[in-house]
């Protein structure tokens, strides 16, 4: 959604029902209304669901920082540190790494990543303490709906890729990566353009794809719609460049869409067609698997279909992360109020 939602008041503190939401307008969402709407309440903790995002997370924690709140700091990088995410915007990455280190501008704050392999990431490029550093994987829930899936004809793929149009998803990647299929592929691209030059350039790439292969631009979707549009296609192929989490996996999943990732993210195989985990930059083992999932009959993607629901259903039964969450909240609620009382 690229617009306000509507009904919904900016630049003010809404609800009284044990939670309060404060929508900052684009023209507001700055220091000065970042200190106001921090000055309104006492909080335990504030949140910053990013490292490098300049209004979400850097310019909140200065604030916080000149007001000594900075042990309130619970910073979640979402997977900002994986070598892929880093390769995007070097330069100016290196130069904030440089200036966060030596300024000690992420001092006494918090951490949440969402696995083991995040934390490796987190503590490769950023030195931090790593008692502050705590993981919690974020939560998942199965959906209730029946979702209707189409026949499958043996020789043919419907593929489909949701996320965001950037350089960190790899759509370009995908697009070469089809280039070398000798199956008839049609690929559909659901999700907003967060660089319209990169749109532009995949859109360009696109146009040298042979005739077995064709391609759909649909735009953006709802979240709503997001379970239901995986389940009419035949798989989900996403060579990302790195995920904290991938929640979209999961969707496609408990969708019943088998998914095909990039060895960047926390996700494993199981022994089944739910799910392939592929080199990120082996595109001949990208061109298999797309083939092979072309070639499955009916009875093939069926079982595919199964196995993903079963995937998707076994991780949700094992999920801890809504627990963690809560226990990692309390933990440093707790630590904040023994370092007051000692002080």
């Amino acid at each position: 959604m690229t617009g306000p939602y509507p009904g919904i008041a900016a630049d003010c503190w809404l609800g009284d029902q044990g939670a309060r939401l404060y929508y900052a307008s684009p023209k507001t969402f700055g220091p000065k209304s970042i200190s106001m709407a921090i000055g309104q309440g006492d909080y335990d903790i504030i949140y910053l669901n990013s490292f490098f995002s300049v209004k979400g997370s850097i310019l909140p924690n200065a604030v916080l920082r000149r007001k000594e709140k900075e042990s309130h700091i619970l910073i979640a990088p979402r997977g900002e540190f994986s070598p892929g995410a880093l390769s995007q915007k070097t330069a100016k990455k290196k130069a904030f790494l440089t200036f966060a280190k030596l300024s000690g501008l992420y001092r006494n704050v918090h951490w949440h990543v969402s696995s083991e392999a995040e934390k490796a990431d987190l503590l490769r490029v950023f030195p931090v303490e790593r008692a502050r550093v705590h993981i919690a994987a974020d939560p998942v829930a199965i959906s209730v709906d029946d979702h209707k899936h189409p026949l499958k004809t043996a020789g043919v793929l419907s593929l489909v890729f949701i996320s965001r149009v950037s350089p960190m998803k790899n759509l370009d990647g995908l697009i070469a990566i089809l280039k070398e299929v000798r199956r008839k592929v049609a690929l559909a691209i659901h999700g907003p353009a967060e660089n319209e030059a990169y749109l532009r350039q995949c859109k360009m790439l696109s146009e040298t794809l042979p005739s077995n292969i064709s391609i759909t631009w649909k735009g953006p979707i709802t979240p709503d719609e997001v379970r239901s549009t995986f389940a009419r296609h035949d798989a989900f192929a996403f060579p990302t460049l790195g995920e904290n989490f991938g929640h979209v996996i999961f969707e496609a999943l408990d969708s019943g869409t088998p998914v095909l990732i990039s060895d960047t993210t926390m996700w494993k195989e199981d022994g089944t067609p739910a799910l392939r985990v592929l080199p990120l930059h082996d595109k001949a083992k990208w061109v298999r698997a797309i083939e092979e999932a072309a070639d499955r009959d009916e009875t093939g993607q069926r079982n595919a279909r199964a196995a993903a629901l079963g995937y998707a259903k076994d991780y949700a039964s094992k999920d801890r992360g809504r627990k963690d969450t809560l226990a990692m909240f309390r933990r440093i609620a707790a630590d904040r109020v023994s370092a007051t009382s000692g002080s």
